[in-house]
């Protein structure tokens, strides 16, 4: 990633590091969310790393330590999906198995919300995809967060979501189907659109999803037998609207779609 990009998230942490007496541990937790959110579309890991550098004081402040393993918990599994791409197996791992210590510290405060579940789900996809070994221990947990969180949030787009990247990445013998799948990211998408509608009522819940979830889509549709092109292109240039800077999909989706 460029030096730009690397040197803006050095500075944000300085930047917070310096205003945390004045903006309070709240105020330091949504520009290190943010500054996560950012590299993560840019596939900065440097600026993933100092985000997490951001982050990780925040789990010692009562008022906001909850969601700060939350955010640390979702920083290390977006970083952990960059050195896949990288293959860099063994630090997505690495990454992967901090996301999930951190997802389930959150939980241990927050056991009545789905946000929590979910991005446990997550960090153990990684964690069961990447190390075979766990697999089964992995999925004992992970069947058990995904139920909780479908139960705890019906109607949340980042449980929709991930309910249907379940669905559309398991084989048939385990419950999954392309199209059931793809049909449920559908469903996410109407919730994301609903969500971007309101004022969010507390400025720190996560807020994550909705340009990812058109990008991601884009790479089902190319999945798809036969591959849905012109679906893929809609929802490609709907992310990359909402998110110029949408680097998986200029990179993994645009080359797809120019062939």
């Amino acid at each position: 990633m460029s030096t730009r990009y690397h040197l803006i998230g050095v500075v944000a942490v300085l930047l917070t590091a310096q205003a945390a007496a004045a903006v309070g541990p709240r105020g330091v937790l949504i520009e290190a969310r943010n500054l996560a959110y950012d590299a993560n579309y840019r596939n900065d890991q440097a600026g993933l790393r100092s985000a997490i550098e951001a982050l990780q004081p925040l789990v010692d402040a009562a008022e906001v330590a909850p969601y700060a393993h939350y955010y640390l918990s979702w920083t290390y599994w977006a970083l952990a999906g960059s050195q896949v791409q990288d293959k860099d197996t063994s630090g997505a791992l690495e990454s992967g198995k901090r996301a999930v210590e951190h997802a389930r510290a959150g939980l241990a405060a927050r056991a009545a919300d789905p946000e929590f579940h979910t991005v446990l789900v997550n960090a153990l996809v990684v964690v069961g995809f990447l190390d075979g070994s766990q697999f089964k221990t992995v999925m004992a947990e992970l069947s058990a967060a995904r139920k909780k969180a479908l139960e705890l949030g019906p109607d949340n787009p980042r449980v929709a979501l991930m309910d249907a990247g379940a669905i559309f990445n398991s084989p048939p013998e385990a419950g999954g189907s392309r199209e059931r799948g793809l049909a449920r990211w559908q469903e996410a998408l109407q919730l994301f659109d609903a969500e971007a509608k309101t004022k969010a009522a507390d400025p720190i819940a996560p807020s994550w999803g909705h340009a990812l979830a058109y990008g991601w889509v884009s790479g089902l549709y190319l999945r798809m037998t036969p591959p849905q092109k012109e679906n893929a292109r809609t929802a490609a240039e709907t992310a990359l609207r909402m998110r110029p800077d949408f680097w998986w999909v200029r990179a993994q989706v645009l080359p797809q779609l120019r062939e």
